[in-house]
């Protein structure tokens, strides 16, 4: 039992030190071709599969845009038009930011940390009859993409206000006058991995790469705050994120300082399902980890 566990550590360890080498090939703007990258890349799971996408060649006029059409059900009733980015991270890009039925019917709705399409924003937005919704990001070419898609987008958003706007956690200024002004706050797998550094051993890349973790680790604090300001009293939150360790654990842990939590693992029947038949796959072993894939919901609310 203990070579076993010794073992596991050691590839534990070993898939840790690839993935530090893996950021820093971003960051040197390296493409990760070789199959070691894409084998410890979390990205190497790439959907559940509820979304349907297809290309859209005729928009695309550039080798750095892609335009696709996400589709949420068959009937391609509600579908988006939406634009990505194939683009390298510098680190200047990083340092900007630290990256449903009728239930939001005639709400306003606000997406914290929507990334490069603000998918979930834009999808309250077409299909749920919200009063207003507004997407966020901290890095500016985040928002002026989702601008973009926006504009795209504005016939299928009916009589919902769509707005997009930059959010940064550390400069308040951003939102001072959301005070209190959203019925919903949702986000989407952007609460910021934790990682112990033993300075001892790093290498000079490994150094620079650990001060974006370093002020990763800093910015949770913030966030509850800027829920807690642009949240009404009565407001919900929904936080969708995975364990990673004990990452969510921890987030919610000071969270509850200001609001009362409720952590669900089996919210979905479709997404249950789904996750239990991945976990089960032989096949989708050495993809698949419901531990860095699979989100929890987080329900915060007000105390």
């Amino acid at each position: 039992m203990k070579n076993a566990d010794e073992k596991s550590n050691v590839r534990k360890k070993a898939i840790a030190k690839s993935r530090w080498k893996l950021i820093y090939k971003a960051l040197k703007n390296e493409a990760a071709t070789s199959s070691t990258d894409e084998n410890v890349s979390v990205m190497r799971f790439k959907s559940f599969g509820f979304l349907q996408q297809k290309s859209l060649p005729e928009m695309t006029g550039s080798e750095d845009v892609m335009w696709s059409q996400i589709s949420f059900d068959e009937s391609h009733e509600y579908s988006l038009k939406i634009r990505q980015l194939n683009m390298k991270l510098s680190a200047q890009d990083l340092i900007g930011f630290n990256n449903t039925g009728n239930v939001c019917r005639s709400k306003s709705v606000c997406e914290l940390g929507g990334g490069m399409t603000c998918l979930a924003g834009f999808t309250v937005a077409c299909t749920s009859n919200a009063k207003e919704v507004l997407v966020t990001d901290g890095n500016l070419k985040s928002c002026q993409n989702a601008e973009i898609i926006a504009k795209e987008n504005h016939s299928k958003f009916g009589t919902t206000e769509v707005s997009v706007r930059q959010l940064l956690w550390n400069k308040p200024e951003t939102f001072a006058d959301l005070k209190e002004k959203f019925d919903i706050v949702a986000g989407a797998d952007w609460i910021q991995i934790r990682a112990t550094i033993n300075n001892n051993n790093l290498r000079r890349d490994e150094m620079y790469l650990s001060c974006f973790v370093a002020f990763s680790l800093m910015t949770t604090d913030r966030i509850c705050q800027h829920i807690k300001h642009i949240l009404k009293p009565e407001g919900i939150a929904w936080m969708f994120a995975p364990q990673r360790g004990s990452t969510l654990k921890k987030f919610q842990e000071i969270a509850e300082a200001d609001f009362t939590i409720e952590l669900q693992e089996n919210y979905d029947s479709d997404v249950w399902a789904k996750h239990q038949k991945l976990n089960s796959s032989v096949g989708d072993a050495g993809h698949y980890d419901e531990d860095i894939h699979y989100p929890w919901l987080m329900i915060l609310q007000n105390r």
